[in-house]
């Protein structure tokens, strides 16, 4: 037997924690990890994450206590036992995974046996033990799955080692007492290595490798009395790294890694020795979880060990101490399975930027709130404003900031602890502008002095509330935007303030008194953005006004003006409220300009500046965006879902290196352009599900291997659900899809990740594609598609219409053998009820083909021609159309409890209760698709809308159905969304549409049995 030898860093175990714990402190202030958590709110069954796998389609499987769920990033669906179905999963219990070489056959570990899952039919298969049958699971409790370099399936119990041959177990139980047996039975891990050995940890009994030409196993235990071999013999959790090492998760101990070519074992302790998992997946980084004590994180270039804890104080933090699982995914994302806490992503901030944040207990952190403004003077010293928190300096070199706030006993403090705006003079002077007027800083003093209104002399600043200011090239005087008075201009020689306000009915004078942003062009021409437009200063008091437009497009997106920023091209820059972002074209004298249409992050655009390269960066309320300025487009700067802090403020500044500060709440990122770069990764688009006529179309295998699909003519009512596998920021994956043979382009539907489709013409065949954007905005050329055939209608056959033929020409041989005698008057008669009675067949067909053949209420298609007529008369009557979005609640469980019949009698009589409720003759209501209503009122305001939702959602309760399956109300229910819009020329009427849905998921989200615009 090869003789196997231990090393531990740092001789005594002591010192070996103390260099961890020095360690883990640096790593404190230079490496950020958050987790971002997900359990049963998010809509995981159960909190206990045992297991986690991916499967070659991309979904993650995961193992709880509650049962198998796969997730495609956004939503769940559950796999549980189901009483008296063998087919279903054995026991909700999970206790391990595997995920087989094909990537579509899962071995789950439960406490109900052994079960196997085909994740393209869905189908369980189970093993459980049986007394009377020898060759039987040995145990019930599976707690590690493996296959050998043969491909023979080994399963872990608490009761022994099972090989799978067939539908039969050979068992390996422990004996201590015989050579090449186990020494106890309770099997921990398993594992095939990279060179083909097959490995067994126990609980208690050591590190096993099999012999296969002996049939036997080769010990490697812990001896108390030698420095050589195992630390631990309770080997929890076996894992390879790239290189080859073993790395042990062990009991009592902590982590060891083993050359299993040379027999070293190299072992590093833990603070706390219970250790339940190891994962080596991520290059350079060991993670081990314990049963209680958090997570710990070694770096094998370093040897350093950092440790993660749950903390309610600490936002971000793990949710639970207890570690269960991990994985890393095809992307490369860490997910941390715990018992109770449910499961998170670990995140690492990005090199790219660094976060000066508030903390409660550092004193010389930033001072809480918002971050107003911010400037790197040319001193190097870091300035930042607070909303109510004052001012902020941080000096080259140091770590703590220093404080400056108003003092009401001293009048060389700040004039007040909201500082709106810093800026830097061409002598190098701090200013201040406060909401109690503006102060410089005194370097000699480490003091403000203060200039403030006076009342009693009309040459002092108008206002004391101050929001910009700029210095005039050459003279050293300033320009002053004010909340109240318009714009101040301060000759300092004079030490006179010269007012602009605005003037109603004075279109030379500015816009707007209250007055956000003033810079300077490279014409030297001073521009000004205001609560009502743009202007731009003529000289002799004169101003020219910009004003916003809802109709032409090359005039401002919008009036409120929050910022202006001038290029390293000259070029003019506006950020908007509500309009996104513009830029001046001085050769045309008009504006371009972008919004969230064009991947923006927000329309509400709080501050710009220009990165490197001549990029532009926009600040929003809902994070920040990058245009790149060679392909012109917009992304966001990462993840939102991955940045600490998301909604950002007014406060951002370039300085002289090019790094870029943003602020945020409590916190001001430091960004470094050269050092982010952009892994675009576009998200593989799955079909999730597939229903006809309302009910899950079986095609025998998952809705992700389906490809193509055949109805029947009566069956050409589809909806299709479809999941971006994105698993970082899967709330701004966006979708499009196209049914080619029916849609004329592709349909941008946004995060909704569903598509329906009624009376679908037959005789035809179709193409369903879809295809999603990832996070910052790009686009997949590849899109998924499932081919729909529907079968023609009977009555359009090519046999139906031999028969039409041969009735038409009988008759019309009834008609000249009985009827020759005739008058040719008659002769014409007799044709004409013919052609009127084909005639009447037609209409009767159109109104088939236009209504609903359950309900008889108007279907899908008439519904959009039906918006599209009321919104061309609403256009032109300046009046506006209001649209309900109706759903029956919880209708899938009342199908599932009453039957389909009992189902289609409920939406005969909600339908029914919906027309009775749309009392005006004009309105009109469809049924949108399953258990989906929508109704048109031409002339309806948001008020009158509300009242007749209110109406509908009381007159379905009224009918008092009994629903015993749903969790809002004993009887049927529904939830109402509505929306009223005076409609443009330029409006697509299905905005209204998507409009009123939009607001029909936040009344089911509110908790159903609602009305909500």
């Amino acid at each position: 037997m090869k003789s196997f030898r231990r090393r531990i860093p740092g001789r005594p175990v002591v010192a070996a924690f103390a260099w961890f714990l020095i360690t883990a402190a640096a790593w404190a202030t230079d490496d950020v990890v958050r987790f971002i958590n997900t359990g049963m709110r998010e809509g995981l069954a159960n909190a206990s994450v045992s297991a986690m796998v991916q499967d070659a389609a991309g979904f993650i499987w995961i193992g709880t206590q509650g049962g198998l769920h796969r997730w495609d990033g956004r939503s769940f669906t559950l796999y549980e036992n189901e009483p008296f179905d063998p087919m279903s999963l054995p026991h909700n219990l999970i206790q391990t995974l595997f995920m087989d070489e094909d990537g579509v056959t899962i071995w789950l570990g439960t406490y109900g046996g052994l079960a196997k899952f085909d994740t393209r039919t869905g189908r369980f298969s189970s093993w459980t033990h049986d007394p009377a049958n020898p060759a039987s699971l040995i145990n019930d409790v599976v707690v590690s799955i493996a296959r050998d370099k043969d491909g023979r399936l080994w399963v872990g119990t608490l009761d022994g080692l099972d090989r799978m041959e067939g539908d039969a177990f050979i068992h390996y139980k422990a004996d201590p007492e015989r050579q090449g047996a186990l020494a106890v039975g309770l099997i921990r891990s398993l594992l095939r290595d990279s060179r083909g050995s097959f490995w067994v940890g126990t609980s208690g009994g050591g590190l096993y490798r099999y012999l296969a030409e002996a049939d036997s196993f080769e010990a490697l235990r812990d001896d108390p009395a030698s420095d050589a071999g195992l630390p631990s013999d309770y080997v929890f959790s076996i894992k390879e790294d790239a290189a080859g090492f073993l790395w042990l998760a062990l009991w009592n101990f902590g982590i060891a890694r083993f050359d299993s070519a040379t027999g070293d074992f190299v072992g590093f302790p833990l603070e706390d020795t219970r250790v339940y998992f190891v994962n080596a997946a991520v290059p350079g980084l060991v993670r081990a979880g314990t049963w209680g004590g958090g997570l710990f994180e070694l770096s094998t270039d370093t040897g350093a060990i950092r440790r993660y804890r749950s903390n309610a104080d600490r936002q971000w933090s793990l949710p639970h101490d207890t570690m269960y699982s991990m994985l890393v995914d095809k992307l490369g994302n860490s997910w941390i399975g715990t018992n109770g806490g449910g499961f998170s992503l670990l995140v690492r901030d990005s090199e790219g930027y660094s976060i000066y944040e508030h903390s409660p207990s550092d004193p010389g952190s930033r001072a809480s709130g918002k971050t107003i403004s911010v400037i790197e003077d040319r001193k190097g010293r870091l300035w930042v404003s607070t909303y109510n928190g004052g001012l902020d300096r941080l000096d080259p070199g140091a770590t703590a900031f220093r404080h400056y706030r108003h003092d009401p006993k001293n009048p060389r403090s700040l004039p007040n602890d909201i500082v709106v705006k810093l800026y830097e003079d061409s002598t190098g002077t701090i200013w201040t502008l406060t909401n109690m007027g503006m102060a410089y800083y005194d370097e000699t003093r480490d003091a403000f002095t203060r200039i403030a209104r006076d009342p009693a002399d009309p040459d002092s600043i108008a206002d004391n509330v101050l929001y910009d200011m700029v210095e005039e090239p050459g003279t050293g005087n300033f320009w002053i935007a004010t909340y109240t008075k318009g714009l101040e201009y301060w000759d300092r020689k004079a030490n006179k303030f010269i007012h602009h306000p605005s003037v109603q009915g004075d279109p030379t004078t500015p816009s707007d008194n209250l007055v956000y942003s003033l810079v300077y062009d490279s014409k030297g021409r001073l521009w000004a953005g205001t609560n009502a437009g743009l202007c731009r200063y003529e000289g002799a008091g004169i101003f020219v006004r910009y004003l916003a437009s809802k109709d032409d497009t090359t005039l401002l997106p919008s009036k409120n003006i929050r910022d202006l920023m001038v290029d390293s091209s000259g070029r003019l820059w506006i950020a908007t409220n509500g309009g996104g972002v513009a830029r001046y074209v001085e050769a045309t004298d008009s504006f371009e300009h972008w919004t969230k249409r064009d991947s923006l992050q927000s329309n509400v655009v709080l501050g710009l500046v220009e990165g490197t390269a001549g990029s532009i960066w926009a600040a929003t309320t809902n994070g920040l965006s990058v245009m790149d300025p060679e392909s012109g487009r917009w992304r966001p700067f990462f993840d939102q879902s991955r940045l600490r802090f998301g909604e950002f403020t007014s406060g951002r500044f370039r300085n002289s290196s090019g790094i870029l500060y943003f602020g945020a709440l409590n916190a001001l990122y430091r960004i470094d352009p050269a050092r982010v770069s952009y892994a675009s990764t576009i998200p593989p688009v799955k079909m999730t599900s597939i229903k006809v006529l309302n009910k899950d179309f079986d095609s025998g295998l998952a809705p992700w291997f389906t490809d193509k699909i055949q109805l029947g003519w009566s069956e050409a009512n589809l909806s299709l659900g479809f999941a971006a596998l994105d698993y970082g920021d899967p709330l701004r994956v966006q979708y499009a899809y196209k049914l080619e043979g029916f849609d004329d382009d592709w349909i941008y539907s946004g995060a909704r990740s569903y598509a329906s489709y009624t009376n679908l013409p037959g005789g035809k065949s179709y193409v369903f594609r879809v295809k999603a954007a990832n996070g910052v905005g790009d686009w997949g050329d590849d899109a998924t598609a499932l081919r729909v055939t529907v079968s023609q209608a009977p009555w359009y056959s090519w046999w139906a219409i031999l028969v039409y033929l041969a009735l038409l020409f009988a008759a019309i041989w009834t008609i000249s053998v009985f009827r020759s005698r005739a008058l040719l008057k008659g002769r014409v008669d007799e044709l004409s009820i013919l052609k009127n009675q084909l005639e009447t067949a037609n209409v009767r067909l159109e109104v088939l083909a236009a209504h609903d053949g359950l309900t008889g209420l108007l279907n899908r298609r008439a519904l959009d021609a039906e918006l599209s007529r009321r919104c061309v008369a609403a256009t032109r009557l300046q009046e506006p159309v209001a649209v309900l979005m109706i759903d029956i609640d919880y209708f899938k469980a009342y199908n599932d409890r009453y039957g389909h019949q009992a189902g289609d009698e409920c939406l005969i009589a909600v339908s029914a209760a919906i027309s009775a409720a749309l009392e005006r003759p004009q309105d009109s209501v469809a049924r949108y698709g399953g258990e989906e209503f929508a109704a048109i009122m031409p002339g309806n305001s948001e008020a009158g809308a509300l009242k007749v939702a209110e109406r509908v959602r009381a007159a379905v309760e009224a009918l008092s159905m009994e629903h015993a399956s749903s969790t809002v109300a004993p009887v049927v229910t529904v939830s109402v969304g509505y929306t009223s819009v005076v409609p443009d020329a330029g409006l697509n009427p299905s905005a209204l549409l998507d409009l009123a849905d939009a607001a029909l998921y936040r009344a089911k989200e509110a908790g159903r049995n609602r009305v909500l615009a």
